[in-house]
């Protein structure tokens, strides 16, 4: 049993932050760094957290509900980019917050190690984008929306936190379920955990309190090759070594009918 399977309240130590004030800490612009690690340490991460963190408390949940559906050209551009190390790519999805029934399509766009995400509401998409949010996306990327198609839908659990002068976030997500049309997998486990600053701070009490060092990490490219083994890894193999060392080898499973969505209940918007 790993502490997440325990009925306790990992963040009881940590004092509340409202949605409202977690809006002073947005950083759509941002550096981005990620570790991850096995969830029997998370209970200890947290505590170390509390004396400079707030987590974020919507109506009482601390624990938030994610699905991410993302698009993806049919040879898979943008997971290629990232596997040659573009210095300027793109990711494509749309971001429910489940138990807020709120959905956003976002472009997530990596140039040189900075990450800017713009965003707009709008709701799931059924099999394809919606055309406003394709004139958004091509307005920003100057690309075809028309390429894209569904390639991979990631569902998880997720912790956020903001350091006391919201000048940092750091979040937590596990309990990671993926879905292609391929096949599905899941990381039995897995914690990661990213840090979004202003800029790199290696001094952050987060860096410090989880103890690990950052790595490149991406739940895209991790999931859709956990799904579809025979897309080119050769970039990642070091990571699918580490998720192997820390335990949390995927269960994964090869679909021979429609693909369905991962599990989406719990949680709360953030």
């Amino acid at each position: 049993m790993t502490v997440l399977e325990r009925p306790i309240d990992l963040t009881a130590p940590l004092e509340p932050v409202t949605l409202a004030e977690l809006d002073r800490a947005q950083l759509h612009d941002r550096v981005e760094s990620k570790v991850i690690f096995h969830a029997n340490h998370l209970e200890t991460a947290l505590q170390r957290l509390a004396d400079d963190y707030l987590v974020l408390d919507h109506e009482g949940q601390r624990r938030q509900r994610y699905l991410n559906e993302y698009f993806d050209t049919p040879d898979r551009r943008a997971y290629r980019e990232h596997h040659n190390q573009y210095g300027r790519r793109f990711k494509l999805r749309y971001r429910s917050y489940v138990n807020s029934d709120l959905t956003y399509f976002e472009v997530k766009t990596n140039a040189n190690g900075r990450t800017v995400k713009d965003r707009r509401r709008s709701t799931r998409p059924d099999g394809s984008m919606h055309s406003r949010d394709g004139v958004f996306f091509f307005t920003r990327s100057g690309c075809a929306p028309s390429r894209f198609v569904p390639s991979l839908t990631v569902a998880y659990d997720r912790i956020l936190l903001v350091k006391r002068d919201f000048s940092e976030r750091v979040t937590f997500d596990f309990d990671l379920g993926f879905s292609t049309d391929r096949g599905t997998a899941i990381r039995p486990g897995l914690v990661i955990c990213e840090f979004k600053q202003p800029r790199l701070d290696r001094r952050s009490p987060a860096m410090s309190a989880v103890g690990c060092r950052p790595q490149m990490f991406s739940k895209y490219c991790m999931g859709l090759a956990s799904c579809e083994p025979d897309l080119v890894r050769n970039r990642f193999k070091k990571v699918f070594r580490d998720l192997d060392r820390i335990g949390v080898t995927p269960e994964t499973t090869r679909r021979t009918t429609a693909r369905t969505t991962p599990r989406t209940t719990g949680g709360a918007s953030a």
